[in-house]
């Protein structure tokens, strides 16, 4: 499926959901910085702040929220397209002898990464490869297709289809990535906050507050997060171990179909435990982890903790910028991206045991990534491997 043929309704969710909390601009405005969005808070939060209050948890779940909902929107629309036509097209091409198999990619662009699919067949002795992504043109995308259904005699429009479904899945890698980014950069400036607080100074961005309550606003803010850590975790092994499955043949199908329910059910289920949040709760509406989880996640998944020790006992005071988007370009790559990139390139080339240990990388066997884990090689079973 060609770049510029990407349906735009699948981004005005998350761009709707920001614009309702206020954090996101009209289309003609320009985008909101950290100032803009705390003064948001504020004046939802008028007439002033009651003792207590958890203004950095509030204002960061119902930003991350924003970009957490819109993704798993997106991941739900593709479950539900690759149930619809991804499958029926992999079952067609194997029922025509063209042995099909999907690799995903990642190309760097100046807006970050952007991943791409192709479809590999096998047509009359021949390779064909069907690819939807950066650069490719709307005419050499129908012409491979062309190409395909001439060879198989699958009709066109139902190889078309079947490849935009599994484009579309690939695609919620980018806006996964994105909020993986986001949670890196938010934890950070938050632990920043955090050590400088415990250092003595007045570092609260919401102003003069006592240490204990800034340090407990921002532990509850980091516990919010940390839960978002693990959803973003859980949905990328989904995807990884689905185009695993995916490419393990037709003995499997009964695996990827499991697979796609399995996700789809865990994505109605967050959807059902989490809301938007409001000025009255501050962004819970469900249990938060303890807070030995918290800082483990914030070290183990996002390296976050010692780079903003290291980071604020090694600059002066006056020299550390004070905002999130300030802080944004100091804090640390997300330490996972090199596990999820390798998981892809193992699931594309149908390496089982590849993808099993990218996925022991992003989470541990008590999570989401551990379930889809022992979903994969329960399907590796099944095919007799």
């Amino acid at each position: 499926m060609p770049a510029r043929a990407r349906p735009p309704a699948r981004a005005r969710p998350l761009a709707a959901l920001l614009l309702a909390i206020g954090l996101a601009p009209p289309a003609a405005g320009a985008p909101k910085g950290l100032k803009a969005r705390l003064d948001d808070v504020k004046q939802q939060l008028t007439p002033g702040f009651a003792a207590g209050s958890h203004l950095h948890a509030y204002q960061s779940y119902a930003f991350v929220y924003s970009f957490a909902n819109g993704n798993a929107v997106a991941h739900e629309r593709a479950v539900a397209a690759v149930l619809a036509d991804g499958v029926p097209l992999l079952r067609a091409l194997r029922a025509a002898g063209a042995q099909p198999r999907l690799e995903v990619g990642a190309q760097q662009l100046s807006g970050g990464l952007e991943h791409v699919i192709t479809l590999h067949l096998q047509v009359k002795g021949r390779p064909i490869a069907l690819t939807g992504g950066a650069g490719v043109t709307e005419q050499a995308w129908r012409g491979a297709a062309a190409a395909a259904a001439a060879g198989t005699g699958v009709p066109q429009a139902q190889i078309e289809a079947g490849h935009a479904a599994w484009f579309q899945l690939a695609r919620v890698m980018n806006g996964l990535q994105t909020e993986a980014t986001t949670l890196t950069h938010h934890a950070f400036a938050l632990e920043v906050l955090a050590e400088q607080t415990r250092q003595g100074q007045a570092a609260d961005w919401f102003g003069p507050r006592p240490p204990a309550e800034t340090l407990a606003d921002v532990a509850h803010a980091q516990a919010l997060l940390t839960d978002d850590v693990a959803r973003v975790r859980g949905a990328q092994a989904a995807i990884l171990a689905t185009l695993a499955i995916a490419n393990l043949g037709a003995a499997a199908e009964p695996a990827l179909l499991a697979e796609l329910e399995a996700t789809r059910a865990d994505l109605s289920a967050w959807q059902g435990s989490h809301r938007m949040p409001t000025p009255a709760d501050f962004g819970v509406s469900y249990q938060v982890p303890s807070p030995d989880r918290v800082k483990e996640v914030l070290d183990e998944q996002l390296g976050v903790i010692g780079a903003a020790v290291d980071l604020v006992r090694g600059a002066a005071t006056g020299d550390l910028p004070r905002t999130l988007d300030g802080l944004a370009g100091l804090a640390p790559k997300d330490s996972k991206a090199r596990a999820v990139t390798e998981g892809l390139a193992a699931a594309s080339r149908g390496d089982i045991a590849g993808t099993v240990a990218a996925l022991a990388d992003l989470g541990g066997p008590d999570t989401a990534v551990g379930r889809a884990a022992g979903r994969l090689d329960a399907a590796l079973q099944l095919v007799g491997r």
